[in-house]
């Protein structure tokens, strides 16, 4: 018989040895996760714009909604971030999702674990990557790398990971400045990071839940956060507005100088108004296509029919197809459209 000493660690205490360790304090369906992300989730489907990606929007309302209800990063002098996942023989101190609830603070990886438990608690596949500096939340749009171009103007705000879908990178230094500068900040610290010779780690949330599930530790107590729906709306419309300004604005400007210099055309003016649609500017969208109609434009009829289906003007969206078919009677796509929006009609 042998005697021997088994140290244990209290339950917020982890080394990062195994970064991979912080899946553990993900904890997507306890109680105050669940309720806090379906919250702020209902309010973004009442406000959700069609034509713009969901998980995006769903990301930007759980963001906003920590950050408006007093979620702030706050460095911890104890056990700091900035040294102690550079020390893999310290003993680190994390917060699970209901401390920091609980707290409305804590150092940016505890930010982090709260934010990647929300998402995925809502279907969102998460990431992260603990650099020097930062602690970077990625979350995964699910938009196809071969149709990026459709969302974003270019790559330089974006990742592609080996799944090529895209990805978007969030600072969690910068969670008081909002998504926007949140994202822009993320991907300017991926780069420098990836260019750098500094060692980093890249964790992905459901790889490492098969080695460390989520422990999903919770008090008990009530800890649910606040804020208003019109705070978190009209917080979340203002980075639609700059994500629409930046990724769309530099696209539609091209279009629109192509106009001018080659003459107006069917073709362009539909180009045009499918990038307000995607951009979910329904108001510019409309007379656009009705130029593109007055060209004889079938596409731009058929377009005119969905918007007013996607509005839920379903008589004016079938006045759309029916005008479609009389043009073109074995229109398939025109066909389904208006048995859809009948059908809508008689419910």
């Amino acid at each position: 018989v042998s005697q021997i000493i088994i140290p244990v660690y209290n339950r917020n205490q982890m080394r990062w040895a195994d970064p991979a360790v912080i899946a553990s304090y993900v904890s997507p369906s306890s109680q105050e996760v669940m309720e806090f992300s379906k919250a702020l989730v209902g309010v973004a489907r009442r406000y959700l714009r069609s034509g713009l990606n969901r998980n995006m929007q769903f990301a930007m309302y759980l963001f906003e909604g920590m950050r408006t209800s007093g979620i702030q990063y706050q460095y911890d002098s104890t056990t700091p971030y900035d040294t102690y996942h550079l020390d893999t023989s310290a003993l680190d101190y994390l917060q699970y999702p209901y401390q920091t609830m609980q707290y409305r603070s804590g150092d940016v990886d505890d930010i982090g674990i709260l934010l990647m438990s929300l998402l995925q608690s809502v279907g969102i596949e998460t990431s992260f990557i603990a650099s020097k500096d930062d602690f970077l939340v990625l979350f995964n749009t699910e938009i196809e790398a071969s149709n990026a171009s459709s969302y974003f103007d270019g790559y330089g705000h974006i990742i592609i990971l080996e799944d090529d879908f895209v990805w978007i990178p969030l600072s969690m230094k910068a969670i008081g400045e909002g998504f926007i500068n949140s994202w822009y900040k993320g991907i300017a610290e991926v780069n420098e990071v990836t260019d750098s010779e500094d060692d980093y780690y890249f964790v992905g949330i459901s790889d490492a839940w098969t080695y460390y599930t989520p422990a999903g530790f919770t008090s008990g107590e009530n800890v649910s956060l606040t804020s208003s729906e019109k705070t978190v709306s009209d917080t979340v419309e203002t980075d639609i507005v700059r994500y629409i300004t930046a990724e769309f604005g530099p696209q539609i400007t091209a279009i629109q100088n192509k106009i001018k210099a080659q003459g107006a055309s069917a073709s362009l003016y539909n180009q045009l108004g499918m990038l307000y649609v995607r951009a979910g500017m329904y108001s510019n969208a409309i007379p656009v296509f009705e130029l593109a109609v007055k060209m004889g434009s079938v596409t731009a009829m058929n377009n005119l029919g969905n918007l007013a289906s996607m509005q839920k003007k379903y008589e004016e969206a079938a006045a759309w197809y029916r005008k479609v078919l009389e043009l073109e009677p074995e229109n398939q796509s025109a066909k389904a459209n208006l048995n859809r929006v009948m059908s809508e009609l008689e419910n």
